[in-house]
């Protein structure tokens, strides 16, 4: 057993357990293995409770930093953007490598920048939407504008369920209304549908008006959570792509509000929000 120090962060309501492993002697990536002890950790009545955990580790690329993303079900995302917030805000809170607004952050999905703004906002540059089916990875071979698209049941009824990247792979169904939804059921369904070879998170929207939609989530390997970042990207790229909305919009997640945007269609995606510590504590494994 050893005696683990973390912080706790939370970004419109998706809560991280960050851990600092710069500074320990020993190895312990090592010990983030166990299956069991990571739903352990993360179990909100057993453990401390969190959508998933970060890792602070050294950058081979000689960036700030590394985030290492752990899901409570044990896998391992590409990138998570209300994480990445979180990890930034830690990075400034409580640590001297912090020396500019802007920071570069290595990520399974590369390289991330961002830019500490007033307000406790932070702007991520989350980079290219990626529409290729190939590297989302799905296998749908229908196009709609240029969105990969496939069909799928849902209560006895069809619907169009469009694929996009931002460094993981995302679902996304337009819906009239959110009210109600099987969220559980549907969520768990498109998750692990065969057209997505590495699973997918899951995304349900509503537009509002041009500038302002709402998002449900189903994260793949966190279930039903509050706010999902990347998803947000992926939702506004298909929908400005599919003319639904304008380069720039408000997306309305359970646990908050992110402004996403797109300059002209083109280049990267820019997500601003908030993340706020939470509380610190030791926990053993």
């Amino acid at each position: 057993m050893e005696a683990i120090n973390f912080k706790k962060y939370q970004g419109t309501g998706n809560d991280f357990i960050i851990i600092d492993l710069l500074n320990y002697s020993n190895n312990l990536n090592d010990k983030f293995t166990d299956i069991n002890e990571i739903k352990r950790i993360c179990n909100r009545n057993y453990g401390i409770g969190a959508d998933g955990i970060l890792l602070v580790l050294p950058s081979k690329n000689k960036y700030i930093a590394k985030m290492h993303i752990i899901n409570p079900d044990g896998s391992t995302p590409e990138m998570c953007g209300n994480g990445i917030r979180c990890f930034v805000k830690y990075l400034s809170d409580y640590t001297n490598l912090v020396n500019d607004d802007q920071l570069v952050i290595e990520t399974l999905a590369g390289e991330i920048r961002a830019n500490i703004k007033s307000n406790n906002d932070i702007e991520i540059n989350m980079g290219l939407p990626i529409f290729e089916p190939k590297y989302i990875p799905t296998t749908f071979s229908l196009f709609e504008l240029d969105v990969p698209y496939g069909r799928i049941i849902l209560d006895n009824k069809a619907y169009k369920m469009y694929a996009a990247g931002m460094g993981n792979p995302h679902a996304i169904v337009y819906l009239d209304s959110l009210d109600g939804i099987s969220l559980d059921e549907w969520g768990s369904l498109i998750e692990t549908d065969k057209r997505f070879p590495n699973k997918t998170n899951v995304h349900f929207v509503q537009i509002v008006e041009k500038d302002l939609l709402i998002l449900k989530v189903w994260e793949r390997g966190a279930g039903k959570t509050l706010a999902c970042g990347t998803g947000a990207c992926a939702t506004l790229a298909i929908s400005t792509k599919l003319n639904l909305c304008n380069e720039s919009a408000k997306i309305l997640l359970p646990g908050g509000d992110l402004q996403i945007k797109w300059p002209n269609k083109s280049g990267p995606i820019y997500m601003s929000g908030p993340a706020d510590y939470v509380f610190s504590g030791v926990f053993n494994i």
